[in-house]
Parts: structure tokens; sequence; C-alpha cells
């Protein structure tokens, strides 16, 4: 009895023992359960999201990432909070183009990252952001972004965070038209590629390079792009990659004036029958091919097939609201319609680009600003460097002296290096004032010179000549005024202009006011030789203003027959106008003015061409000024207005 007792006693104590293991192992996994709990919900949600979105139940895609998001803030695992984060970044950037809800994301990992020490994942966030703020417009925020993700990367010598960050910002600088600084960034890009290039780097840097010349730089489009297409086998033509490279070869013959290589690049390299050739929101590649197609046909002759490109490549730009592409669209159907004789559908098309430029007035301005800045951003950066530079070296000289001596070297660099950044930052400062004034006033004189009320009467006297069937004049004066609106468009982006221009512009003005007005005056130039031969480069859109006032303010209440005459001549490095008609003067004008109810936009625009002048003035060496004189015979009666203008030569160019 005793011995059974001791027994189950000695079960009792092994079966507690082995039932306290037990427990223990199981409180082990009922601890770890949190966390596997939380990696598998974290996948669901992802996963749902992604199969929601691909059945266009966009809404609650949002919510299933706006779920995971919410629940990796509470995680502690570093790597699964980058995991989770940068696909959430991606699906907002990428597939639904919130770019604040994709920032909000990046905020949040990049607080986390700089609390974890995390340089890479820093890089990673910076980089990113500056591509979101590039999106929406915010270029100084995006180009301060991708300067601080540059420097950390450096400090790393990480090459491949270089290498994409250089290729991301030489992007910004061709969508604010700084293509310069576009190359140098491209072309540094290139340096921080391996020699094996074993990511396959090099055909999308070259393929960027290529985008960096302009149209007339055919010949640098072609060698870049024929560089990228290495890569592009039989095996992989229908990769988005080698359709763009294949593009810009075509587009390069097309500028080359040979259509028929252009075509042949197109048909042997391009597979049609792809998904890469359907439209997808926001996705460039596909317009841009209809629009290179459309201009190869217009340059073989088949008018028809190139209406039909160009109408495929309006509608898709119109979908992606491209106002830039869309314009260039619309200037290539204006030019085929007026081919095809379709006057009416060419002049709509006309009407239509001016409405689309002033929704991309203040796109531009913005722009023409970034690019501005970014220009003393550099700067700035690359005289402290300099700067520094030069003192390291000093100190390395000095090394060997006293205590004393350093410290007193020391003091005097920081001093130094203090003066050349305030400076910097002061004049940077009233550079950019001098600047945005001057793009302001540029863009009041593009919309001064381009009026409504001018437009309207064109397009009435077109339409006169239209009804009237006199189908030859009507031809003469829609060309003269669709190639007067393209010369002012084009040249709005840049405060000069060359002389020749200038001069096309001002002919172009006077013919069309005097169909407008029936020959009631006539218009004489007198245009030094020299100006010709050196074609150099003057303020834009100076003179208009004085020559419309002439127009309507001086000849049109007048009795007798108007004569205009405009002479241009060289004084040393300054251009002399003269703008002198016989109409009833300045005193007489001011009086009609009193008796009118309506404000002419003339005075403002002379006021307007005052201020751009004085502006100048701040900015190039010599003196700009406008003269008007009142003409009078001995009996002081009004013989008319003198008006003179002495414009600065800026560089000299070129025939």
């Amino acid at each position: 009895m005793t011995f059974f007792r001791f027994f189950i006693i000695c079960i009792s104590i092994l079966f507690l023992g082995s039932s306290s293991v037990v427990s223990q192992e199981a409180l082990d996994k009922e601890l770890n359960k949190p966390i596997t709990l939380q990696k598998e919900s974290l996948h669901k949600l992802l996963r749902r999201g992604d199969s929601l979105f691909k059945a266009k139940d966009i809404t609650n895609a949002k919510k299933e990432y706006d779920n995971a998001f919410n629940l990796i803030q509470n995680s502690s695992n570093i790597d699964s909070v980058k995991t989770v984060v940068y696909k959430i970044e991606r699906f907002f950037t990428d597939s639904t183009r919130e770019y604040l809800r994709a920032m909000n994301v990046l905020n949040f990992l990049s607080e986390y990252c700089a609390d974890q020490g995390d340089k890479k994942c820093l890089m990673y966030v910076k980089n990113r952001l500056g591509l979101l703020h590039n999106r929406i417009g915010e270029y100084i925020k995006a180009m301060e972004y991708y300067g601080d993700a540059l420097d950390l990367a450096a400090k790393d010598n990480n090459f491949d965070y270089q290498w994409e960050i250089l290729l991301n910002r030489g992007v910004l600088f061709l969508d604010i038209g700084d293509q310069d600084q576009a190359k140098i960034d491209f072309k540094k890009a290139l340096t921080h590629i391996d020699s094996e290039d074993t990511k396959k780097r090099k055909g999308a840097t070259y393929l960027n390079l290529s985008a960096s010349f302009n149209d007339k730089q055919a010949d640098s489009i072609l060698y870049y792009s024929r560089l990228a297409s290495v890569g592009c086998e039989k095996n992989s033509l229908s990769t988005r990659h080698c359709i763009m490279v294949y593009n810009n070869i075509a587009w390069s013959y097309y500028l080359k004036k040979m259509p028929k290589e252009a075509l042949e690049v197109i048909r042997t390299n391009i597979e049609w029958d792809n998904d890469n050739l359907t439209y997808k929101d926001g996705d460039d590649l596909y317009p841009g091919l209809m629009h290179t197609m459309g201009a190869i046909q217009y340059e073989l002759g088949d008018y028809d097939k190139a209406l039909e490109y160009f109408l495929i490549s309006k509608n898709n730009f119109e979908k992606k609201n491209d106002i830039s592409d869309l314009i260039t669209v619309k200037e290539d159907l204006s030019r085929l319609y007026e081919t095809r004789g379709d006057l009416k559908a060419s002049v709509k098309a006309l009407r239509d680009i001016r409405v689309l430029e002033s929704r991309q007035l203040k796109v531009k301005v913005s722009k023409e600003l970034a690019k501005s800045e970014s220009k003393n951003l550099l700067l700035a950066k690359e005289e402290v460097i300099s700067g520094l530079e030069e003192k390291n070296l000093k100190i390395e000289k000095e090394v060997s002296k006293t205590k004393w001596q350093s410290y007193f070297l020391g003091l005097l660099l920081v001093v130094t290096v203090s003066v050349l950044v305030y400076r910097g930052y002061i004049n940077r400062i009233k550079y950019y004032k001098i600047n945005e004034k001057l793009t302001h006033t540029r863009l009041t004189s593009l919309r001064s010179s381009m009026n409504p009320h001018f437009l309207f009467n064109s397009f009435n006297t077109l339409q006169n000549y239209i009804l009237k069937n006199d189908n030859i004049k009507a031809n003469e004066y829609m060309t003269e005024l669709s190639g007067l609106i393209r010369n002012v468009l084009n040249s709005s982006d840049s405060v000069y202009i060359s002389f020749k221009k200038e001069l096309e512009i001002i002919r172009s003005y006077v013919n069309l006011q005097k169909g407008r007005f029936q020959e009631e005056f006539e218009a004489s130039f007198d245009v030094d030789p020299v100006l010709l031969a050196s074609n150099p480069r003057i303020p834009s859109m100076i003179l208009q203003p004085f020559i419309e006032n002439a127009i309507i303010h001086g000849f049109s209440h007048s009795s007798i027959k108007g004569q205009l005459n405009i002479t241009l001549h060289k004084e040393q490095d300054m251009v002399i106008c003269k703008v002198v008609d016989n109409g009833i003067g300045r005193e007489a004008s001011e009086q009609l003015k009193k008796k009118a109810t309506d404000v002419s936009h003339l005075s403002i625009a002379t006021e307007n061409t005052n201020e751009r002048l004085d502006i100048l003035n701040k900015i190039v060496k010599g003196q700009s000024n406008i003269v008007i004189n009142d003409l009078y015979d001995t009996n002081h009666k009004s013989l008319g207005t003198e008006v003179i203008i002495t414009l600065p030569i800026v560089k000299e160019i070129k025939k």
C-alpha cells in the first residue's frame, strides 16, 4: 500500500512537470501569434486590394490599402514596414495617381526611417517625393528633394541611387524646359552605371538623353536613340522601351526630311499587336506614336492617313489632359486642314490652340520661374563648393603653422563662407524678383499683342472674304494670320527674339491691319542691311503696341490716307526704332478717348512696355528708352506722331 502511494505520487509529479512544459510551449506560440497574424493580415489586405483594383472596384481597393497602411504603422519590423509602404506608395502613385495620398505614406516612412537611421530608405523616400512633387507641378520642391537624395547617395557612395536620382532630376529639367541642365544630369547618370551594365540602365539613360535635344538637332536625337536601341532584339521589340526608342528614331528621320526611312523604321521594328500599343490612363506612348505616324504621312502626302493618325493622337492626349502635346497636335491639324483647303477647320483648330494656351499660361509661368530658380540654386551651390574647396586648400597649406594661426584661419573661413552664402542668398532673391516681374510683364505683353479684339476683328475680316467668295484673298489673309499666331506663340517662351523674327511678326501684323481697314493706309519699312546680316537678338514684342496705337488711334479718325513709316537702324550696340504716322496726333486722340466709354488696352500695353524696358535696363547693360514726339507744321497743326524706341542688342547670332 505504501509503495503504491509512492508510485502514485511519482506519477503525479511527472504529469505535473510535463504539463508545465506543454503550457510554456503553448504560451510561446500564443506570444508569437500577433506577429504572424499581422503579417498574414497585411498580405491578405494587399492581395485583396490588388484583386479589387483588377476588377475595377477602385473604391474598395483603396480601402484595403488604407487598412494595410493603418496596420503597418504599429509594426516594429523595419523590413516589413519598408516593403509594405513601398507597395502602398506605388499603388497610389502609379495605379490611382493620387499623389497627395502617396506623399502622406512617404512622409510617414521618412520619419520612421530617420528614427531608425536607415540612409538607403531615406534616399528612396526623398527620390520618390521629388518625383511626386514634379508630377503635381511643384518643381522647386521636387528639386530640393532630389538635391537632398543626391547628397545622401553621394555620401553613402551609392552609385545605383545616384543613377536613378540623376535620371529623375534630368526628366524634371526637361519638364521645365532646361534641356542643357538635363543633358548634364543624364551624362552624369551614365558615369554611375557599372561597366557591364548588369541592370540594363544605359538604354534608359540614352533614351532620355535623346529627348534632351530640340527638333533642330535631329542628328543628335538619332545618335543617342541608336545607342538606346542596343538590346532591342526581335524577342524584345514589343517592350515599352524599344517602342519608344524606334519612335524616336523615326521622328529624327522625319525631322531630317526622310519620311520614307522613318516609316520603314516603324514598320520593321514595332509590332502593332501588343498590349503596350493601347491607350492607358496617363500614358503618352501610344498617342506619341500616333502623332509621329501622322507627321510622317503628312510629309508623304497621304493627307487622309495623316488626319486619321492626328485625330487618334488628339483624342488620347485629351483623355490624358496633356495640354502641351495637345497644342502641338492641334498646330499640325491646322496645317493639315489648311493644306487640304479646309479653311474653316483650320481656323477652328487655331481658336482651340488659343484656348489651350490661356489654360497653359499659369503652368508656363511656374515652369519659367522653376527654371530660373534651379539655375540660381545650382550656381549658388557651385559657388559655395568652389569657395570651400579653395579655403580647404589654403587650410592644408597652413596646417604646419601654430595653433593660434589655425584658429584664426578657421574663423576666417567661417566668416568668409557666411558672407558668400549671405550675398548669394540676397542676390538670388533679387534676381528671382526681377525675373518674376519680367515674366509677368512678358506674358502681359503676349496677351496684349494677341488680344481678343484683334483676333475677333481678324476672324471677321477673314469671314468677310469667305462670304464674298474671294478665295485668293481669304487664303492669303488666313496664311498671314496663322503665321502671325504661330510666330507670337513660339516667341512667347523667351524674353528675347531674333531681329528677323521680330521684323516678320511686325510685317504680318501691319499686313493684317491693312486688310482689315481695306488699304486705308500705306506702310513703308526702312531696315538697316547691317541688322539683316547680323540678325541680333533684341527684346521681344516691344514695337507692336506703338504700331497698333498709330493705326487704331492715328488713322481711324483721320480724313486723309494714312502713312506709316517704320525705320530700324543700328547704332553701336543698340537698335533705333522709329514709328512715324501722319494721323490725328496725341492731343486729338486723347480727346476722343475721353469721350469713349470703354477702356482701351493700348495705354495699358504702352505702360507694360515701359515697365519691361525698365526691368531690362537692370539686367542688360545699355539704356533702353522710349521718346514720343508730336509733329506740327508752322501753323501748329498736327502732322502726326513720332515714336523713337532704343533697344539693346543682347547677342549677335549667325544667319
